[in-house]
């Protein structure tokens, strides 16, 4: 359908279901919201969602700029708010800014501050120039150099960048115990991402029980709305793809390394960024950054600021109402939760009056709402036909023909990351 032209709104990429919280708040705020996303996205079904328009399957990356253009003269939605989900999609944005600015209100920094978030190389770099802790870190490079690294086992293999490894294996991580795995791992995932983005880290300890974040919108580096949380559990436990029980905590000192990182490359805009705290050096020490919505901001709005219609507001040159943020408030992805509860419950790092214990208080669900059911009742179908649709469109690939790792470091082994095919995510996906 078509949308008036009278005020502008907001446009909102990706299918995760962290958008229905986005949406929900824009549009408690009088703000219309149009949806791109894939078939299988949640958010369709909420009534906060003004308009839903399903992007071709077929569309590449470097077809996105054009497709939105066409769309905002197509739908009528110049000058509206334009909003990211995603890794790839906030990359894109922000490479192609100058162009989409032209008819939207971009709520994504340029490139060259957005690319020292994007890259966790950069990210690094940025945080000991700034003098932000990070764990002790490795590139190397060439699969040489792994026989002379000076590293303590047991060590984490990640991506540089976290959607090239994520979209091919569903993983963010991987765990070396001895070099051995740490030389196999290594020659797998430079298959995948190329070698120059593998980076080796020190696998800090209890992740599951030490993982914290500050988040808010941030000018120039200072935040102007912000809160510091807890994130309890996550799913998987050991290198989650998505949070799962988030509560709001108060610890100043994450404000100020936050604002300490986010100056040094004079950031403007909505972010989050993760932090461990590490017992035996005791400090926080920085994991990534997300400069885009991520899964648990719906806490905030719980918690009492607005974020996505700050974010909206200042994207269109408004000045909205600055909320504080109340304490001891919860959040919880039921659908996930459980799952990743189950597998404390089994090794014994939690127990089921423990779980329930949590929940108590002041909860907010990611999705539901008793005004607005439907995208809670229909993500499980979704999801399982999300998962169909992959699986008949990988059932003649080679992934399961390759060898590869099993258990917690299954790999599927891919060649390349370009012959793998891409396929939209509803569950965890890239909403981090």
């Amino acid at each position: 359908m078509d949308l008036a032209l009278d005020s502008p709104g907001a446009v909102i990429l990706g299918g995760s279901f962290c958008i229905v919280a986005a949406a929900r708040n824009l549009a408690e705020r009088g703000v219309r919201v149009c949806v791109l996303g894939p078939a299988t996205s949640p958010a369709r079904f909420s009534r906060s969602v003004s308009d839903f328009a399903r992007w071709p399957s077929e569309l590449k990356d470097d077809e996105l700029p054009d497709y939105l253009l066409n769309i905002a003269e197509k739908r009528r939605m110049r000058g509206w708010a334009l909003f990211p989900t995603c890794d790839e999609h906030l990359r894109i944005v922000a490479q192609h800014g100058p162009l989409l600015a032209e008819r939207y209100a971009l709520t994504t920094p340029p490139w060259e501050t957005v690319r020292f978030l994007y890259d966790k190389r950069l990210t690094y770099t940025l945080a000991q120039e700034a003098g932000i802790s990070v764990p002790p870190t490795y590139i190397p490079g060439n699969a040489d150099r792994l026989a002379v690294l000076d590293v303590d086992f047991p060590v984490v293999i990640k991506p540089a960048i976290t959607s090239h490894l994520l979209k091919t294996t569903n993983k963010k991580a991987f765990r070396a115990d001895n070099r051995q795995e740490l030389q196999s791992l290594y020659r797998s995932l430079s298959r995948v991402i190329g070698p120059s983005e593998v980076i080796v880290q020190e696998l800090l300890p209890k992740p599951a029980r030490n993982l914290y974040s500050f988040a808010g919108y941030f000018m120039q580096g200072e935040p102007l709305v912000g809160l510091s949380v807890k994130r309890t559990r996550q799913f998987p436990n050991d290198f989650g793809r998505t949070s799962t029980f988030v509560e709001t905590v108060e610890v100043p000192e994450l404000r100020e390394l936050a604002s300490q990182l986010l100056r040094a490359c004079r950031y403007t805009g909505l972010a989050e960024i993760e932090f461990m705290w590490v017992e035996k050096r005791a400090r926080f020490e920085l994991l990534e950054v997300n400069a885009r919505l991520w899964a648990w901001h719906g806490l905030a709005i719980a918690a009492g600021l607005d974020l996505p219609y700050v974010t909206f507001a200042h994207a269109v040159g408004q000045n909205p109402t600055l909320g504080v943020a109340r304490h001891g408030i919860k959040w919880v992805r039921f659908l996930t939760d459980v799952r990743a509860a189950a597998q404390e419950i089994r090794t014994g790092t939690l127990s089921v009056r423990q779980y329930l214990t949590s929940l108590s208080g002041p909860t907010v669900s990611a999705i539901f709402s008793a005004s607005d059911p439907m995208p809670c009742i229909a993500e499980p179908f979704l999801l399982l036909l999300d998962r169909l649709n992959r699986l008949a469109s990988t059932s003649g690939a080679a992934l399961f023909h390759r060898p590869g790792f099993r258990g917690n470091n299954e790999f599927y082994g891919f060649e390349r990351r370009d012959e793998v095919v891409k396929a939209n995510k509803t569950d965890e996906g890239d909403a981090g």
